[in-house]
């Protein structure tokens, strides 16, 4: 790993130049992981507005379950 070191600091300008030249895998990287975390964020707040007093979740609901099909 030490004598990897300067190799990969020459590396660096080059993976820099291919993502600025190919954006589009690291854009579909991005959006993948934008969505899954909007997903969880929503299937947060269902889970909140599904659960009841003692905290148990109906996970009936087809918005939930839609959501963690989506999820995974």
């Amino acid at each position: 790993m030490i004598n990897e070191g300067p190799r990969m600091i020459l590396r660096l300008p080059k993976i820099r130049q291919s993502l600025i030249a190919h954006p589009e895998p690291f854009l579909w990287y991005i959006r993948g992981r934008m969505e899954l975390e909007l997903l969880m964020l929503m299937n947060n707040n269902i889970m909140i507005l599904c659960g009841d007093e003692s905290g148990e979740v109906d996970e009936t609901d087809a918005i939930l379950q839609a959501s963690f099909r989506r999820m995974n």
